[in-house]
């Protein structure tokens, strides 16, 4: 089974090392790392023929469509890549696997066709208010290259108060007709759809203007752009019901985001194995270490 890991990294190099170091042998790997952090710790000691950092790289706003542009940037990377892959995953620089990759491979070759990018429905009528807020409320994106990130985010700040104050919101279906889904930045899915995905961001102007100014759509646009095409939705995961919490749209990861994500030891080495998660997050180098040495015993 020929596997493609496509990575987001901005620090702790060390701990994208043990990550890749763990992960499929054979597996390619397609990185990003934040412009605005220097490249080298990372290139220095992560090396190989299968390791491609990609040349292009984005001074990532957390939330903005620049987390979009990156996604489809190491997406087009591997489908441009000389070889086919199976399947192709999206993980965090501070991402580890909890199962073997033996297990990995076993898990992948009985799921047939089906994709491992789950979603929510956000036009559902229970949907809370707080998240209706969320989504409907317009964020403008500029990124005008004479101004700086600062500069750039207060005019943003300040178009979406304007907005808010003519009571401008944003609908939750698109332009086009379709629905807006939601769900986690961490997947697995084939190349087909990984095509589809690219297609839909490059060909359809309408819905990628739309994204642009969204509300972390990081976690909306690949799911809306395969949940929307009945042949791909059915091979998607489709939660029942109103949003509830991230952790509950993403199958892979085990996370902890109450209040705020948790950095990961080995006080919660039982609680990550029992969760039966092919992955957790995050963890970090200097804190993480002990941790990382007990999932490695428990993985082999």
């Amino acid at each position: 089974m020929n596997i493609a890991y496509l990575i987001s990294a901005h620090t702790d190099a060390p701990q994208l090392k043990r990550l890749v170091e763990a992960l499929h042998m054979d597996a390619h790997f397609f990185i990003h790392i934040d412009a605005k952090s220097d490249i080298t710790p990372f290139t220095s000691i992560i090396k190989g023929d299968n390791i491609h950092f990609i040349s292009k790289r984005y001074d990532v706003r957390w939330g903005t469509i620049i987390e979009v542009w990156y996604q489809m940037q190491l997406i087009k990377a591997a489908i441009d890549y000389p070889l086919s892959f199976d399947r192709i995953f999206f993980l965090s620089g501070m991402d580890y696997p909890l199962w073997s990759n033996e297990r990995i491979t076993q898990y992948l070759e009985g799921i047939g066709d089906k994709e491992i990018l789950m979603g929510v429905d956000m036009t559902h009528p229970q949907t809370s208010g707080q998240q209706h807020d969320l989504y409907t409320t317009a964020r403008p994106f500029f990124n005008i290259s004479f101004l700086s990130n600062k500069a750039n985010e207060r005019l943003g700040i300040l178009s979406r108060r304007i907005l808010r104050a003519v009571g401008y919101r944003k609908s939750l279906t698109l332009p086009n007709g379709w629905t807006l889904y939601k769900g986690s930045a961490w997947w697995c899915i084939s190349e087909p759809l990984a095509q589809h995905i690219l297609s839909v961001f490059q060909d359809n102007k309408q819905v990628t203007q739309y994204f642009r100014s969204s509300f972390g759509s990081a976690e909306t646009f690949i799911q809306t752009a395969a949940m929307n095409d009945p042949a791909w939705a059915e091979r998607c995961i489709i939660a029942e019901g109103p949003y509830t919490t991230l952790a509950d749209l993403t199958p892979l990861h085990f996370i902890d985001y109450v209040p705020v994500i948790k950095v990961m030891d080995e006080s919660d080495y039982s609680r990550l194995m029992e969760s039966g998660r092919m992955f957790t997050r995050k963890l970090l180098s200097g804190k993480s270490d002990k941790l990382v040495e007990m999932i490695e015993n428990g993985r082999h």
